[in-house]
């Protein structure tokens, strides 16, 4: 800051030097001011002698010298050059400020490079985050898609176990029906005619143990063991899913 503020007030005394120099030189030379080249039209011309006045007499003064504007200004221009204004940098600092300079706008140039090789990367990735948000998108409206449907299939599925169950519950009940009405060892007999599996879910339809009880009880031989574990069985699954 004190660098500049040396320059101006060295440059505004030169330009006062030059003026002061010029207007002196001007004046010395004789000729009338308002006829002085370049400042000449700052001065009004002074007014004419009236007519009748007394003339100068001849010789009373020397010509006038007449010059030039081109010489005035030559002239005022060398004594202008007697004042030369130190420069404010030598070469070499010059030199190094200008290098400087260019080191500096090498960096900004790099900068605004590096700054713009950013920018790309950034839109590329928000361009593939947003095609990532929107594939993710699109699979969760297609899992939702395939859990309604596996749903509704789990519902049809169920209906359908529900259905085959109650119509397996209405067939075994009604053989349960016939053996349960059968009279002495005879239930005892046609309940052999069926696995152990199938015999135990017939007694369990029958809905009575102490009639199941009697029926298991015509069953002879070394059978007894497994019809009287296939019905237990299944009176504890039939239990355990009315628990659940």
């Amino acid at each position: 800051m004190n660098r500049i503020i040396e320059i101006v007030a060295m440059a505004f005394g030169g330009l006062s030097i030059f003026l002061v120099a010029f207007v002196g030189f001007v004046a010395l030379s004789g000729k009338p001011v308002h006829e002085i080249a370049v400042i000449g039209r700052a001065f009004p011309a002074p007014p004419e002698p009236e007519p009748g006045a007394e003339a100068e007499p001849e010789g009373a003064s020397e010509p006038e010298s007449h010059l030039s504007d081109s010489a005035v200004i030559e002239s005022s221009l060398g004594v202008l050059s007697a004042w030369t204004l130190p420069s404010p940098y030598s070469t070499s600092e010059l030199r190094v400020l200008a290098e400087e300079l260019k080191g500096k706008r090498e960096e900004l140039e790099q900068r605004e490079l590096g700054l713009a090789r950013r920018e790309r990367t950034v839109q590329e990735d928000e361009k593939e985050i947003e095609e990532r948000l929107a594939t993710l998108e699109e699979l969760r409206t297609h899992l939702e898609s395939l859990q309604g449907e596996l749903r509704q299939q789990e519902d049809a599925l169920d209906k359908k176990s529900r259905a085959a169950a109650a119509g397996e519950d209405a067939r075994w009940a009604e053989v349960a029906r016939v053996i349960g009405g059968l009279e002495g060892a005879e239930a005892g007999k046609r309940l052999l005619e069926y696995e152990p599996a199938d015999a135990a879910r017939i007694l369990r339809a029958l809905g009575d143990d102490e009639r199941a009880g009697e029926i298991l009880n015509q069953v002879a031989g070394k059978r007894w063991k497994e019809y009287v574990d296939a019905y237990t069985s299944e009176k504890a699954r039939v239990a355990s899913r009315g628990r659940g």
